[in-house]
């Protein structure tokens, strides 16, 4: 009986330190080009890549809405991030382009547009122009100019004219992604595809970029937020910002207006970041709302959203904040039981193919260099360990005192 008590305490006792020892995760680099290179993300990358082609988007469709096309815009993005650090020379960069073409192409194929609608203001909405103009341009960008294929441009173009023409003939900021329907995460997302084109071709939307912050700052929630969902036909909020999508938000805001966008962050932070147990986390609903979940939301434990974490460690990077960058980083390294095989890497081992490419793409700014923070961000998670350690060994150690039976 003894013997049977001590298991899982003794197992309790080596999650705690496997738990702590995790906290301490530092991507690895390797020199690619003479540069250094995150070696664990080009190894998270070449994991989804052998899921993406043996058909792993198609398994995501049947589990998320829009899970085809989010699957392989993620994955092209990391792959964009990797191609911008590697030397435009090496293999890791041509392996990066083919990888986004690969995913440009599956987005822009029939299978891609099968469950969009046609008929919208942005034709196929704005979730799936949103996400497939602005990984075209994104793809354009770590280009060449000379290399660029000219069907690419063109296409790129034509996206970005109708969620331009779609954006300033509407009567709500926030475009429908279906009838009827509007996100406005996706909306922020086709405005990014429109700073991106200003980037990388000829100025040409600055214009309707203003004009669109200046509506979207009639059409905030109570906390000054872009709303997770509005009316189609008015903008007004039907359900105010949540931890998922506000970090999807504030990731694209950033490209479309920096400065605009790190006011919106301030009051993000403000309502969404908290911590349990010493470590951080973002919340699903805002500190002052009542709890709610959607789809998108990933599993919610203690108020703390999946989803809002892994992408929010992107967004405190983006704007600056290092500190709680790495201590969500490394609560992800810690909790998303990480694995290393064949030179592949993945998390959960492998088994929901969209949960690991969110975390590819949150990890892909520190695609050429590791954050540094000089903060103590462990100590009360360690100490709190260090209690749980004590009263576990405490407990071992009365059992062994007790005579046998």
């Amino acid at each position: 009986m003894r013997t049977l008590l001590r298991v899982p305490l003794v197992l309790l006792l080596l999650l705690l330190a496997y738990l702590n020892y995790r906290l301490y995760y530092h991507p690895s680099f390797t020199l690619v080009g003479g540069r250094a290179v995150n070696q664990d993300l080009l190894q998270h990358a070449r994991f989804l890549k052998t899921r993406l082609h043996q058909g792993a988007a198609e398994e995501m469709q049947q589990i998320y809405p829009e899970g085809f096309v989010y699957l392989n815009a993620l994955y092209g993005l990391t792959w964009v991030e990797l191609a911008a650090g590697a030397p435009d020379t090496t293999a890791v960069y041509q392996e990066a382009l083919t990888e986004v073409s690969w995913a440009v192409h599956a987005i822009n194929s029939p299978t891609g547009r099968s469950t969009f609608e046609q008929d919208l203001p942005i034709p196929y909405g704005a979730y799936y122009t949103g996400w497939s103009t602005y990984l075209l341009g994104r793809y354009l960008a770590v280009q060449p100019a000379a290399r660029r294929d000219t069907a690419d441009v063109r296409q790129f173009e034509q996206g970005c004219a109708s969620i331009a023409q779609g954006i300033t003939q509407s009567a709500t900021p926030y475009p429908e992604s279906y009838s009827d329907a509007a996100w406005p995460a996706d909306g922020v997302v086709c405005l990014a595809a429109l700073a991106t084109h200003d980037r990388v071709l000829l100025s040409r939307y600055q214009p309707a970029i203003r004009q669109w912050l200046a509506r979207v700052d009639t059409h905030l929630d109570s906390l000054g937020l872009i709303p997770h969902k509005t009316d189609a036909q008015t903008g007004v909020v039907v359900q105010a910002a949540m931890g998922a999508s506000q970090s999807q938000i504030l990731n694209f805001l950033f490209e479309v207006d920096s400065a605009y966008a790190r006011q919106h962050f301030i009051r993000y932070r403000h309502h969404f970041l908290t911590s349990r147990f010493g470590l951080p986390g973002m919340r699903e609903s805002a500190q002052e709302a009542p709890n709610a979940e959607h789809i998108d939301s990933g599993p919610v434990l203690l108020d703390v959203g999946g989803a809002a974490s892994i992408v929010g460690r992107r967004v405190m990077q983006r704007y600056g904040d290092y500190t709680t960058t790495i201590g969500l980083r490394n609560s992800i390294e810690a909790f998303g039981i990480p694995l290393t095989l064949g030179g592949q890497k993945r998390y959960l081992f492998g088994q929901l193919p969209i949960a690991d490419a969110f975390i590819a793409w949150s990890n892909s700014l520190e695609v050429n260099q590791a954050m540094e923070s000089s903060v103590s961000w462990r100590l009360r998670f360690q100490g709190l360990s260090a209690l749980v350690a004590a009263g576990l060994l405490l407990i071992l150690f009365v059992l062994r005192r007790q005579p046998n039976r």
